[in-house]
């Protein structure tokens, strides 16, 4: 099978849109002393009234809110928070064109950038390692078979290696240190913890040339990005909420893609390591 087949069954635009954003909770450069609380100065600026379309994991919170971070600290603030941090475990699940996919995983910082285990049910239902600048996959319903299909992310012209770009903390950084707008919604509780809720809004065509992506993926993606996030005490991100509505070629009905998640034990130690090579293949499902 050839590799465009292949992103057609993955879904091109949604699998990177999806990973880019959702990996912003997940990366940043920390070579800056980020990681302490911004001045009140650019919550005051931003503050809205509290949403009132939360989820039942959401709720109102009390008068201990969190401090509010400012539109040019909440970057290298949360993700100088989540490098301290060095690991954590997140959920998350995903909805387009009718179908669901649950994930489970747990992530951590090395020098390669974000290592992650995770695996998925429902739609689409796979295994995925991301380690040492390779991502490992294995998917019945993708046609890997017993095998893990190894993929080189460092391949800056290949679909997969967007999907490096978009876990690479550096180039993330620099795409979303100026988001086009940062909303403090509201103080609010996520499975108990205090945060803040931020709703935070980019410019495709800026995030695109940022990361390094072709200028033609401006049109399969939306004139904005949008992201809800809620942030602990401690600047770590506990829950995130997107949709994207992504045009259709020829002018058809968009699809709309949700995604929601949750982070959690920060600092627990994870094992994350490559497959067994004599379980490993190169092999695009026997094609070139």
């Amino acid at each position: 099978m050839r590799l465009t087949p292949l992103a057609r069954r993955l879904g091109t635009a949604a699998l990177v849109v999806t990973l880019g954003t959702g990996f912003t909770a997940c990366s940043g450069d920390s070579s800056d002393d980020s990681t302490s609380s911004a001045t009140d100065a650019g919550a005051d600026d931003s503050a809205s009234s509290s949403d009132d379309s939360t989820d039942d994991s959401t709720e109102e919170a009390s008068d201990d809110a969190p401090a509010g971070l400012s539109a040019a600290d909440f970057y290298p603030t949360v993700m100088g928070a989540l490098r301290e941090a060095e690991s954590f475990t997140f959920t998350s699940t995903s909805g387009s064109m009718g179908q669901t996919q649950q994930m489970t995983g747990e992530a951590r910082f090395g020098d390669d950038g974000v290592e992650m285990k995770a695996s998925s049910e429902g739609a689409q239902a796979m295994e995925i390692i991301l380690v040492d600048k390779a991502m490992y996959m294995k998917s019945a319903d993708l046609g890997t078979g017993d095998k893990w299909l190894k993929i080189d992310l460092s391949d800056p012209n290949s679909l997969f290696g967007m999907i490096g770009k978009a876990t690479d903390p550096e180039v993330m950084f620099k795409a979303l240190e100026e988001p086009k707008d940062l909303e403090l919604v509201g103080a609010e509780d996520v499975d108990g913890v205090a945060t803040n809720h931020y709703r935070i809004t980019m410019d495709p065509k800026k995030y695109i040339d940022a990361m390094g992506f072709p200028a033609a993926m401006a049109d399969m993606m939306p004139k904005e990005l949008v992201t809800d996030m809620w942030v602990d005490a401690d600047n770590l991100p506990r829950k995130f909420s997107q949709e994207v509505e992504i045009p259709a070629v020829g002018g058809g009905k968009p699809t709309t893609s949700t995604t929601e998640g949750t982070y959690a034990d920060f600092g627990t130690d994870v094992e994350i390591e490559a497959p067994p090579a004599d379980e490993v293949t190169e092999d695009m499902f026997g094609g070139a």
